[in-house]
């Protein structure tokens, strides 16, 4: 498929999983930044990111996962002002700056 015109690994993952249901991770901007800001799939590029991902996330779990993580980044845990205090997981996450208050 990204040999297509215009077809990224993203474009790729987003097909695989929600037209053929496979249990892939579509790294975004806001799951390169929740990755790397919570700790949880740390990586320097989208590859690394999405790989760990896919290794940390239960099974059971990942055909819908990169659909909750990337709402859970655009409306959460935001670039510029991350909204911790209404984050469900705060005691988990490894980001130094939260904004409890």
């Amino acid at each position: 498929m990204e040999a297509l015109p215009g077809v990224g690994r993203k474009t790729a993952n987003v097909v695989l999983n929600v037209f053929f249901g496979q249990p892939t991770m579509a790294v975004d901007t806001h799951l390169f930044r929740l990755g790397n800001r919570t700790g949880l799939a740390p990586g320097a590029t989208p590859l690394a990111v999405e790989e760990a991902l896919l290794k940390r996330i239960p099974k059971h779990w990942l055909l819908h996962a990169h659909h909750w993580l990337i709402l859970h980044g655009r409306y959460i845990c935001k670039a510029r002002k991350p909204e911790c205090f209404r984050c469900p997981v705060t005691e988990f996450c490894t980001y130094g700056e939260k904004t409890l208050g």
